[in-house]
């Protein structure tokens, strides 16, 4: 089994670039995955010195379950970052969206030519799902992992994959985050996040919030429970993070 690249993360959902330029100021390499051609030529020309060094790669493909085909992609010229190959999923709340055709790629094809990474962000609009499921059948192990927790079975997909621990997220608070210094991960970045970084990752989050996975599914029932009654009392959106107890045994988390 390929052991993960400490200085590489993928940024699967790479959008306008956003996380992506988070982890180049922290010193790591970046593959990064991105459906629409639009944003990848924007994020290349903006990083065009990171790309000519090698330190961004730039893969301009929709995730799916097979790899070297053309589908169909849906554009939402409203809100950019509800793009999607699903399109009820782009086409949320009754917006307008457009089609566009892409390449596709699979998660091991990733790990294939660029390596496994120390750290895997998922955020790819109505396919996270299926990016855990292709980690799981894979049996390669990045030490961190992010998604969108969309799901109970994308939790139970974390945890067959092997991982112990577990972090939610609510991403509507990254404002009132700050990167820890002496930083955990890489170097240090002030970053001011907002709801469209998926914020800290790895041993930089909360050594505090990590639990088991069985705390983890009750705390997202009880989210999801309160959403349903009172969406007001339960706002925002959440990400879970996975870890493998050992990662962060020095962090004291249990």
């Amino acid at each position: 089994m390929s052991a993960p690249q400490p200085d590489l993360i993928f940024d699967i959902g790479l959008h306008r670039g956003l996380d992506t330029d988070v982890y180049l100021r922290k010193g790591f390499r970046v593959v990064a995955l991105e459906a629409r051609p639009d944003f990848c030529a924007e994020v290349a020309a903006r990083f065009a010195a990171e790309v000519e060094a090698g330190r961004l790669t730039v893969v301009p493909c929709a995730l799916y379950p097979r790899g070297g085909e053309s589908i169909a992609f849906w554009v939402n010229p409203e809100k950019d970052d509800w793009g999607s190959i699903d399109r009820a999923w782009a086409a949320k709340a009754g917006h307008a969206v457009t089609e566009i055709t892409v390449p596709t790629i699979t998660l091991s094809e990733l790990f294939d030519r660029h390596g496994v990474p120390r750290y895997l962000k998922c955020d790819v609009e109505g396919m996270d799902e299926e990016c855990i499921r292709q980690l799981l059948l894979d049996g390669r192990r990045p030490d961190f992992v992010s998604a969108e927790a969309s799901s109970f079975d994308l939790i139970c997909l974390l945890r067959a994959c092997g991982y112990d621990r577990a972090q939610l997220v609510n991403q509507a608070l990254l404002w009132d985050v700050r990167p820890p210094e002496p930083p955990r991960e890489g170097r240090h970045a002030a970053v001011q996040f907002t709801g469209h970084h998926s914020g800290l990752f790895g041993r930089e989050l909360d050594p505090r919030r990590w639990t088991s996975f069985q705390e983890a599914a009750e705390r997202w029932s009880d989210y999801f429970r309160l959403q349903a009654r009172d969406d007001r009392l339960a706002l925002g959106w959440l990400d879970i993070h996975a870890a493998r107890r050992e990662s962060l045994a020095d962090l004291g988390v249990g």
